[in-house]
């Protein structure tokens, strides 16, 4: 007697859109920390340009926290609530505005203070939201990533920049501490 189809066993746990986002995004960031810094931000910018860009955002943001919160438990990184210790790793405000001086050469001093507040707009959200993803759970930021994207033209795309310039320097640390570690203590760098 033959079986049918919904009876077969699956040998391995069918592929959901949410798993999907979540890979790309583990790409881009080990992309990026393996040197590629071009080809991450063009993958990026791709899922930031895609026509579901709306519903796949929110998968994002989760993918990323995902990624910074087992990052801060791996190297060590948590308060003495148990949250993971994000402060340590957002993009640093001075970096992130030379860099865009030197992409906007023309840009003027008003602009450039549009700029670091939405700097620092956006790394208090991106604090928020792994914060609030540790304590709470999935679905939890949604509402928070939803009022940042109506916050300002581009916000949506302002906090995903944030959360993964964050991952990038928690996996960063991640793979220097096991780097350090593969070498052990004979071996460690004076």
């Amino acid at each position: 007697m033959a079986r049918s189809r919904s009876a077969k066993p699956r040998s391995k746990p069918r592929s959901t859109r949410r798993t999907t986002i979540g890979d790309q995004c583990k790409e881009i960031i080990a992309t990026s920390v393996n040197g590629d810094h071009y080809g991450a931000y063009e993958a990026f910018t791709a899922m930031t340009h895609r026509r579901d860009f709306p519903e796949i955002g929110p998968m994002m943001v989760e993918a990323f926290i995902e990624i910074i919160q087992h990052g801060c438990r791996a190297v060590g990184a948590v308060t003495d609530d148990g949250l993971p210790d994000v402060s340590r790793f957002l993009v640093d405000e001075r970096t992130s505005i030379t860099r865009v001086r030197a992409a906007v050469p023309s840009m003027t001093g008003q602009d450039m203070v549009k700029v670091r507040g939405i700097h620092r707009a956006n790394a208090r959200a991106a604090q928020q939201m792994v914060e609030t993803y540790a304590a709470e759970g999935r679905g939890s930021i949604r509402t928070l990533y939803q009022e940042r994207a109506a916050a300002q033209e581009r916000g949506a795309e302002n906090v995903l920049i944030m959360l993964w310039g964050t991952a990038i320097n928690v996996q960063r640390q991640v793979r220097d501490a096991n780097a350090n570690h593969a070498r052990g203590p004979s071996q460690q760098p004076t």
